[in-house]
C-alpha cells in the first residue's frame, strides 16, 4: 500500500513538472493607460520563457467574444503567433485595440490566453487584463438668467450645469464663496446631483449686491465614473448697474414728482367738490 501510494505521489510531482508554467508574463503595458470611448490603444505584452526547454508555436490572443467587451481589434488580427522562444529568451506582442464610442466609463477585463507546445504537449494559460476605459468629465458652468441687474437688489441668480462629455457627472456639488461685494440670502452651497450626457441641471442662488464686481466665482466638486474626483473655480460675467445707470439704461423709470402731487392735488380737488355738493344739498331739503 506505501509502495503504491509512493508511485501516486511520484507520478503527480512527475506531472507538474511536465506541465509547470514555463511561459510567465514579464510585463503588461496600456499605452494610453486610459482611453476615451472611440479612440485606440496599445496593449504590449512582454513574455518570458523560463523554462529550460526551447518552446514552439506560442499563440497569444485576446478574447474579446464577451459582448460586455466594447473592443474590437484594429490594424491587426486579436492572436499573434510566436514561432519559438527559446529558454530564457524574451519575445513581445502588440495589439491595437478599438473602444466602441457608446462604452461606458470603467475597468474592463480582457481575458489573454496564451497556449504553446512543450514536449508534445499543447499547455493553455488564461490570464486577466484590465484596460480602463475613462471619459474626462466636460462641464460648462454659466449664469442662465438672474433677477439681479444692479446694487442693493435681493433677487435670484440662477447657475446652469451643462454635462457635454461622453461620460456621467456624478456627486455634483457647488458653493459660491464669501465676498465682502455681496450677501448670500440663501444656502452658500447645494448638492446637485449625478448629471447624464447631454443633460443638465440648474441652482438658484439669492443674492444682493453691495458693490460691483465683473464676475461671480463658483467653486464645483464633482466625480467621474471612475470615481475621480475633480474640483474647479469657474468665473462667470455678471453685469450690475448703480441706480443711476439703471435709469440712464431705461431699465428703471424715474418716479416724477410733479406727477406725483399734481395727481394728489387733483384727488384733493375731487374731494372738497364733492363735500361743497353735499353742503348746497343739505341746504336746500
Amino acid at each position: 500500500m506505501k509502495k503504491f501510494i509512493l508511485l501516486l505521489v511520484s507520478m503527480v510531482i512527475l506531472a507538474s513538472f511536465v506541465y509547470a508554467d514555463s511561459i510567465t508574463i514579464d510585463s503588461v503595458d496600456v499605452n494610453p493607460a486610459r482611453i476615451e470611448p472611440g479612440n485606440s490603444t496599445k496593449i504590449i505584452i512582454r513574455l518570458q520563457n523560463q523554462g529550460d526547454k526551447d518552446l514552439d508555436d506560442i499563440k497569444v490572443s485576446l478574447d474579446l467574444s464577451s459582448n460586455e467587451l466594447p473592443f474590437a481589434p484594429i490594424d491587426s488580427a486579436d492572436q499573434k503567433i510566436i514561432d519559438e522562444i527559446q529558454e530564457g529568451d524574451f519575445e513581445e506582442v502588440i495589439f491595437t485595440i478599438k473602444v466602441a464610442s457608446e462604452a461606458k466609463s470603467q475597468i474592463y477585463k480582457i481575458p489573454l490566453v496564451i497556449s504553446y507546445k512543450e514536449d508534445e504537449q499543447i499547455v493553455t494559460e488564461t490570464s486577466i487584463i484590465g484596460v480602463e476605459v475613462s471619459s474626462i468629465p466636460v462641464i460648462e458652468v454659466a449664469i442662465e438668467e438672474s433677477e439681479v441687474y444692479k446694487l442693493n437688489q435681493a433677487g435670484d441668480v440662477t447657475i446652469r450645469f451643462v454635462n457635454k462629455g461622453l461620460g456621467d457627472i456624478k456627486f455634483l456639488s457647488v458653493k459660491l464663496p464669501k465676498n465682502a461685494f455681496y450677501d448670500i440670502l440663501s444656502s452658500d452651497s447645494f448638492y446637485v446631483g449625478n448629471i447624464e450626457p447631454d443633460d443638465f441641471e440648474t441652482v438658484d442662488f439669492k443674492m444682493n449686491f453691495k458693490g460691483k464686481v465683473n464676475s461671480l466665482k463658483v467653486l464645483v466638486e464633482y466625480r467621474d465614473n471612475n470615481n475621480k474626483l475633480y474640483k474647479k473655480t469657474y468665473s462667470l460675467p455678471i453685469t450690475l448697474y448703480t441706480q443711476e445707470e439703471a435709469y440712464t439704461l431705461g431699465l428703471e423709470k424715474k418716479s416724477n414728482p410733479f406727477l406725483l402731487i399734481g395727481i394728489v392735488a387733483i384727488i384733493i380737488i375731487i374731494i372738497l367738490v364733492l363735500r361743497l355738493r353735499r353742503r348746497k344739498k343739505n341746504k336746500v331739503k
